[in-house]
């Protein structure tokens, strides 16, 4: 029993310790924020948002890879098709 009390004073220390540190952080700041959105802002997040996206496949396919190369280099081996020829046993 005696562990489980110093796991909760524990927890109650680090509570204690956030409140004093977000207490004075929200009183400093502003009770109203008045700002502006220019109409470029809904453009601009939308562009990171399509290159954040983008920029996390590229990531991805380069770790893949890493584990999976051989399927890579086996798509690439392949006989190219002829146009106009059938598969092969038809």
């Amino acid at each position: 029993m005696n562990t489980r009390k110093q796991t909760a004073s524990e927890g109650l220390l680090i509570v204690a310790r956030a409140i004093l540190l977000l207490v004075p952080l929200l009183l400093a700041t502003p009770s109203r924020a008045s700002a502006y959105a220019d109409p470029g802002t809904g453009a601009f997040m939308y562009q990171a948002a399509y290159a954040a996206f983008l920029g996390g496949s590229f990531y991805l396919r380069k770790l893949l890879d890493r584990f999976w190369p051989k399927a890579k280099k086996d798509i690439s081996r392949a006989a190219p098709v002829e146009m106009g020829a059938s598969p092969k046993g038809l």
